[in-house]
């Protein structure tokens, strides 16, 4: 089995195969916390989720929190921290590419969000040491492509042969 750096190594492939394609320029040396991936020829910030298990399941998993402490503290990540910097959210898996404005995303996410699950990672498991958790919104493909500007063929596999 694959560790997580060879996760992460993977992940920051695919992020730069969709820079190539979509001819943004990568963000180098991105820490934990950072808000954005990319940043396009206008300047524009673009923040992406290789949210691979959204083909089986049919809904986007919308990071909002996380711990490192067994959950004794939870602090904002992913999509907390994009939506004040990030101009788009793009979200990726091998069938699709969805970009949001961050703005019309975040209108959405605040009428909508008590409608949605909210899910709870397990510890240890999909690369997350223990006692790490995340907390998101499951958000239905069906809802999110009402706010979805572009979606075109992932240019993208998680695999690629």
């Amino acid at each position: 089995m694959s560790g997580v750096a060879d996760f992460i190594r993977k992940e920051e492939n695919h992020e730069r195969q969709l820079a190539e394609f979509m001819q943004w320029e990568y963000v180098l040396k991105q820490e934990k916390g950072s808000a954005y991936d990319f940043v396009a020829k206008d300047t524009s910030k673009i923040e992406a989720k290789f949210d691979w298990d959204s083909i089986k399941t049919g809904n986007h998993y919308l990071e909002f929190a996380q711990t490192s402490d067994n959950k004794a503290t939870w602090v904002p990540s992913s999509f907390a921290l994009s939506a004040d910097e990030a101009d788009y959210w793009v979200v990726i898996n091998e069938d699709w590419l969805r970009m949001y404005r961050m703005d019309h995303l975040q209108a959405f996410i605040k009428e909508s969000r008590s409608g949605f699950k909210v899910k709870e990672t397990r510890s240890g498991v999909n690369h997350n040491r223990e006692g790490q958790y995340s907390k998101a919104y499951l958000i239905p493909f069906i809802y999110l492509d009402e706010v979805c500007f572009m979606k075109i063929p992932s240019p993208v596999a998680r695999n690629p042969s």
